[in-house]
């Protein structure tokens, strides 16, 4: 898995293989719970004592020093090992068999206390540095983060239970199209891989390690892939944030159609509505999420939805925006940079901010008015904000993320004190969340299927999730990026700007035969397939699921009512309903090409 707590936890097997130079095996779970801290080794079983587990460290820095050294060492080939930690998998049969667990250093409550404390001053510290990189205040920061009191409460509350036990994890997962993808700049400047950098020293140390997955994917319709959330963002989401701005325009009520699906996830995060689609920090009408979310008492679409949804459902819900922060204090200016003769040309990427007090000066990160993209890098655009731009996002969003952790650690701190509660548990936090009976847009628009629980295959990249490999019961076709995106990667691959969104699909045409996914555990339910996007314009070559595919349930063809067509076209124009009710148990979809100058590409199958 991407979280790399595998290959750490592998070679911690190895180390301890070597030194005790008995057949051992690791304790189930332990890929899964094995990571490294400041604190040293965390895993989740508790079974050695400090002292014992003392001896265990001196053995691997023994080891270690041994392995540079070139001491000879080595384990049998019967072992074996792959990325799920379990035991089973995980043995060197040179002898008895041990188990071995590590558990986490447990500290004393003083020792705790000492700590958090420390942590407390760090997250003060990293709050005061926001606010002075950017010359305003606590209150002025506060106003960037649109949520009710209650939502607040419910961050406070998750965040404590996080760090309470040791060995936690929060995940904050970023969803959305080539904004937050970072489409422009290096994807280590884009805003989701900003936060995680801002904020990890804070998360470190409080003991709790911070996981910021961007998954955004340029050019992508907020459906199919809210259907696939959990596949795509994680199980073990704590927060999930939204920014299809651009790609929803004139369509708000896609969005409901994500909350919905977000409020399905296993994990039941928080939802945060960004405004990325923005690249002009002071201005309210700049159009996407942004006009929805930044005017503070006006009824508008989102800012109305999040409402009723936190107010209803007991959802937290979020908005994040730069505007309230910035504008009370400064005064902008947008300078085309082809009127200075440099830098990329043309795109309003040069901001100039004057302080509406003539007393305040202008801190010195806001005075280099070169907030452009490195020159000639892929996917410059006006509407893609410059990596300046994504900063000021991550770091203005960081400061609310800081403050209430700066709560919850003092939280833990009184209750360490106190010492008779017991600690929180996230469980508990998320048990209050509920349901919006009240889904205006979902029953004005039933082709977003709010009220399904969907199973997804896909083979977008990024994802968390198992893919349509995992479906696929033939090799015939081959995987392929979507036709708009192979020039697009060549350039990313080229410049290293580092951008992991894919479009991959399953590509063959008519003489490769028919192409079969294996359906299992359908529930009676609708089944969807999905091409990838194309682009501004899809290419005459590629085949239409709706006009140029036969398909099969069980070898049986299906046909499928015009009816069907144009509410799916409309709501995302390549996919397609191919059954709405699907008898239950598991089922072979077959697809098969009819032009034969003509390729066949799949991105999505979901049912349920």
């Amino acid at each position: 898995r991407r979280s790399r707590k595998f290959p750490l936890s592998s070679l911690v097997c190895l180390l301890i293989g070597l030194v005790l130079g008995m057949g051992f095996s690791c304790p189930a779970g332990f890929g899964a719970g094995l990571y490294s801290s400041s604190s040293g080794i965390v895993v989740e079983e508790e079974k050695l004592s400090r002292e014992e587990l003392e001896r265990l460290r001196s053995d691997l820095q023994e080891c270690q020093a041994r392995l540079r050294s070139d001491a000879p060492a080595s384990a049998s080939n019967d072992s074996a090992s792959d990325s799920t930690g379990d035991a089973s998998k995980h043995a060197f049969n040179r002898g008895k068999r041990t188990t071995i667990a590590i558990p986490p250093v447990v500290l004393t409550p003083a020792e705790k206390i000492k700590k958090l404390k420390t942590a407390v001053d760090v997250i003060q510290t990293a709050k005061n540095d926001i606010l002075k990189r950017y010359g305003v205040s606590a209150e002025d920061a506060e106003k960037g983060l649109w949520g009710n009191s209650e939502s607040r409460e419910h961050m406070v509350k998750r965040l404590h239970a996080t760090l309470a036990h040791p060995g936690g994890r929060f995940v904050l997962s970023f969803t959305g199209m080539s904004v937050c993808a970072g489409h422009g700049s290096y994807v280590n400047e884009s805003y989701p891989n900003m936060v995680g950098t801002t904020l990890k020293k804070a998360f470190e140390a409080v003991g709790v390690r911070l996981v910021v997955r961007n998954q955004c994917m340029g050019g992508t319709y907020t459906f199919p892939y809210s259907w696939c959330l959990t596949n795509i963002a994680g199980n073990d989401v704590d927060v999930i944030a939204w920014d299809f701005g651009m790609m929803e325009a004139g369509r708000q009520f896609l969005t409901e159609g994500w909350l919905q699906q977000a409020m399905k996830m296993p994990s039941k995060p928080a939802v945060m509505m960004m405004a990325g689609y923005a690249n002009n920090l002071l201005n309210d009408q700049t159009g996407g999420a942004v006009t929805d979310l930044k005017v503070p008492g006006v009824d508008v679409p989102r800012k109305t939805l999040l409402t009723t949804y936190a107010r209803d459902a007991k959802l937290p819900a979020f908005g994040f925006w730069i505007a309230p922060i910035l504008r009370e204090k400064y005064t902008q200016r947008v300078i085309p940079e082809k009127q200075k003769g440099k830098g990329p040309g043309g795109w309003e990427n040069c901001i100039e901010l004057t302080p509406k007090d003539p007393s305040q000066s202008l801190p010195p990160l806001l005075k280099d008015l070169r907030w452009y993209s490195k020159k000639g890098l892929p996917g410059q655009a006006s509407w893609h904000p410059a990596p300046r731009e994504h900063r000021v996002v991550a770091e203005l969003l960081s400061w609310s993320y800081l403050d209430m952790l700066k709560t919850a650690t003092q939280r833990e701190i009184v209750r360490l004190v106190d010492g008779t509660e017991p600690p929180p548990k996230k469980d508990d936090v998320t048990s209050s969340m509920g349901t919006v009976t009240d889904s205006r847009e979902c029953e004005k628009h039933p082709e977003m299927f709010c009220q399904e629980n969907w199973q997804c295959a896909t083979s977008y990249e990024p994802r968390e999730g198992g893919g349509l490999t995992e479906v696929i019961e033939n090799d015939n076709y081959k995987k392929a990026l979507a036709p708009a995106d192979n020039t697009a990667i060549e350039e990313v691959i080229r410049f290293g700007t580092g951008y992991r969104d894919r479009k991959y699909a399953y590509r063959g045409q008519q003489q490769d035969g028919p192409l079969s996914f294996r359906l299992h555990h359908v529930k009676g339910g609708k089944v969807v397939v999905c091409e990838p996007t194309y682009g501004w314009r899809k290419p005459k070559n590629v085949a239409d699921l709706a006009t140029d595919v036969e398909f099969f349930l069980d070898a049986r063809p299906l046909e499928i009512p015009e009816k069907w067509v144009k509410p799916m076209h409309d709501l995302a124009k390549n996919c397609i309903l191919v059954l709405e009710n699907c008898p239950k148990g598991g089922h072979d979809l077959t697809l098969r090409p009819m032009a034969d100058d003509k390729s066949l590409y799949v991105s999505f199958v979901v049912w349920n």
